[in-house]
């Protein structure tokens, strides 16, 4: 069985994000992850800075706090439903058999990890550092995209700029400017922001209120698109694990289910920064 678990994990464990997924644009700390938990420390202020500090004062100089934020986060556990199978030794002989199962597995796991993190990568209000742009029915998108650009370089930020666009956004460029829409699937950049696409994205009421994970959609709720940081979040996994009933004499079959610690979050937990949504 310890053989059968083992080549099993290490399928589940190979890629466990698609390679064309954003969760690739945030940073991997994952070789950080001690026990399943994660120990963040956000940067604490800048200190001031004094000119000709010396010409009229003889006192010190003013002693800043800049101590670091610590943030320990704990892996959340995602476990699959468990599937059922009939001679699960047999699988593991046929190669193509034992990969379809773990396919499966692995793609229901991929899912939920970018479900989640287009969830933790959005924010909830308005403010200085982050961004909710609420369009009218007949507002511009290729302009809503161009304000957000100018609200990242306003805060100094020019590079490491991502959008994931849903489908009803994308399909509103096209219809605005064919031509640049060409040029963005070729490109896959927009305006600074390197470009992808997602349908499960967080939804927010009509009047832009971040629901909560899981929402059911209602008719007046919008599905956003949003733009993060690649240096402002953060992608870890942790143990892999595969729990399975081996030949069960009521269903004469195996039963296997996977347990992956993971998590997507933000690296100020505490106070998140650069984070824009497009409703």
């Amino acid at each position: 069985m310890s053989l059968v678990k083992s080549v099993w994990v290490a399928g589940i464990k190979e890629n466990p994000i698609p390679d064309n997924s954003f969760v690739f644009a945030s940073v991997d700390l994952s070789e950080y992850v001690n026990n399943n938990t994660l120990n963040l420390a956000e940067a604490g202020i800048e200190p001031d800075v004094h000119e000709d500090y010396f010409a009229s004062n003889e006192d010190d100089l003013p002693l800043a706090d800049v101590a670091d934020i610590p943030n320990e986060v704990v892996l959340k556990t995602y476990s699959t439903e468990r599937t059922r199978h009939r001679d699960l030794q047999e699988c593991e002989l046929s190669y193509n058999r034992r990969m379809s199962v773990i396919n499966r597995h692995k793609t229901a796991l991929a899912k939920n990890i970018g479900v989640r993190a287009a969830y933790n990568w959005t924010p909830t209000t308005d403010n200085a550092f982050n961004k909710i742009m609420n369009l009218g029915a007949n507002d511009s998108i290729i302009d809503a995209i161009i304000e957000l650009e100018a609200f990242y370089n306003d805060l100094d930020i020019t590079e490491g700029l991502n959008i994931c666009l849903n489908a009803k956004h994308m399909a509103r460029i096209k219809k605005e400017n064919k031509n640049l829409y060409k040029e963005i699937l070729k490109e896959k950049e927009i305006y600074g922001f390197k470009l992808f696409r997602y349908s499960k994205n967080p939804l927010y009421t009509s009047a832009g209120v971040k629901k909560p994970f899981g929402s059911v959609a209602e008719a007046t709720d919008k599905r956003a698109s949003f733009t993060w940081v690649t240096d402002e979040v953060f992608r870890c996994f942790g143990d892999v694990n595969m729990y399975a009933d081996l030949a069960r004499a009521g269903i004469q079959a195996d039963e296997i289910s996977f347990a992956q610690r993971a998590l997507a979050g933000k690296i100020r937990g505490n106070n998140p920064k650069y984070q824009g949504v497009i409703l």
